[in-house]
């Protein structure tokens, strides 16, 4: 499966402290993460880390059931009928680690996540490249020929009172016409993910795929133009220039801090039908560890969150999207339509829950509990009606 996430870039500088800091106080940390961070980014980390579990999890299945088959008398081919070759099965996603990072691999049997960002320059741009690529993220750089500054940079000390947080957000330079250039290695897409935090990248990422018709005038061209594959906005907070591109957006999963200008206080369906004149019929919020609230072309409804004890949050709503678009992805893989959201919410949940178990935004990535993530939400996505075992879709 292909993912591509648009967005922000960070080095972050996590610790995490036993106690609450007296801020006159040098203190120690009990343990620290230096890693690359940001909304889409840790996202694309998430998917990317989604993939290896899944694929994992079919090497299993095949390899059990070739040992079922052989100690059967079967035929003693442990790819199954597809004669496709490998023990992966599925839908050809291929063995985590291989072409999956390659950069330019093209063709539906290989599996990315793509992470259209901008990184700078420098040394620190260097170490979150290396970064991305240990994590199973493949990078498009749209940073610009003239772009002198390094990477935002974020300071994150995590301790029992709460977080506090520095960053200095996303100032280098872009150039949307070589992320567009960039993006077309990328295809086919079966799922598009933009924070938003650089309005240029998330324009090249949410109308890649789906190009106007050539020499057309008509101004309403690119926003018709609808690609196969769901584009979903990662809506943490309301940012100005989001207006221009919600028009190109198909589903919104936003936060409760999402609130658009006129209204003050916002609840959910208010925010909902502010979305959907837009044309955005699918809106995800969450609350916190308050129930998850969707509307969902004509459905509605909550999903409530199993509470964490003593759980540590940070980059528990980038998780949340990852998993979201990865689910996503998994029904276009399958040619399932999700006609009700409460299964892959659930998902998301389940995964963004593992992600917080452990400190920092790396921990949690390497969990067995993945695993088992993917296997009940594949259990349920083949139950769905149009799904691999389901009743035909409508």
């Amino acid at each position: 499966m292909n993912g591509l996430f648009a967005g922000l870039t960070t080095l972050d500088v996590i610790h995490e402290l036993d106690h609450v800091p007296d801020p006159t106080v040098k203190v120690t940390s009990t343990d620290h993460v230096m890693a690359a961070g940001g909304p889409a980014t840790n996202a694309a980390i998430a998917f990317a880390a989604l993939e290896r579990a899944a694929g994992s999890l079919r090497a299993s299945t095949a390899a059990a059931d070739a040992g079922n088959a052989t100690s059967g008398g079967g035929a003693g081919n442990a790819t199954g009928g597809d004669g496709a070759g490998n023990a992966t099965g599925g839908d050809g996603a291929g063995t985590p680690g291989s072409d999956s990072l390659e950069a330019g691999a093209g063709g539906s049997g290989q599996s990315r996540a793509v992470l259209l960002s901008a990184l700078g320059v420098g040394a620190a741009a260097e170490f979150l490249r290396a970064d991305l690529a240990e994590a199973g993220v493949r990078l498009v750089d749209a940073t610009a020929a003239s772009n002198s500054s390094g990477p935002a940079v974020s300071g994150i000390i995590e301790h029992p009172g709460g977080r506090m947080v520095a960053s200095t957000n996303a100032r280098v330079e872009v150039d949307p016409a070589l992320a567009r250039w960039a993006l077309e290695s990328a295809q086919p897409l079966d799922v598009v993910l933009v924070d938003g935090h650089n309005p240029g990248l998330a324009q090249s990422a949410l109308t890649a795929g789906a190009p106007p018709a050539a020499g057309s005038d008509d101004p309403f061209a690119e926003l018709e133009a609808k690609p196969a594959h769901l584009r979903v906005l990662d809506g943490g907070s309301w940012k100005d220039w989001f207006t221009p591109l919600l028009g190109l957006v198909d589903v919104a999963v936003v936060s409760a801090d999402f609130v658009p200008p006129l209204l003050r206080a916002p609840d959910g369906a208010q925010v909902a039908e502010f979305l959907r004149g837009f044309g955005i019929t699918r809106t995800v919020r969450t609350q916190g560890p308050g129930p998850i609230q969707f509307w969902w072309d004509e459905r509605s409804g909550e999903v409530e969150v199993e509470p964490v004890d003593g759980a540590s949050t940070l980059g528990a709503g980038d998780a949340f999207h990852g998993a979201f678009a990865w689910g996503c992805a998994r029904y276009r893989r399958v040619g399932a339509p999700i006609s009700d959201p409460r299964g892959l919410i659930r998902f998301a949940s389940a995964v963004a829950r593992v992600s917080v178990a452990s400190f920092g935004t790396r921990g949690w990535l390497s969990s067995p509990e993945l695993e088992r993530c993917v296997g009940r939400f594949e259990a349920g996505l083949a139950a769905e009606p149009g799904g691999p075992g389901g009743a035909p879709g409508h």
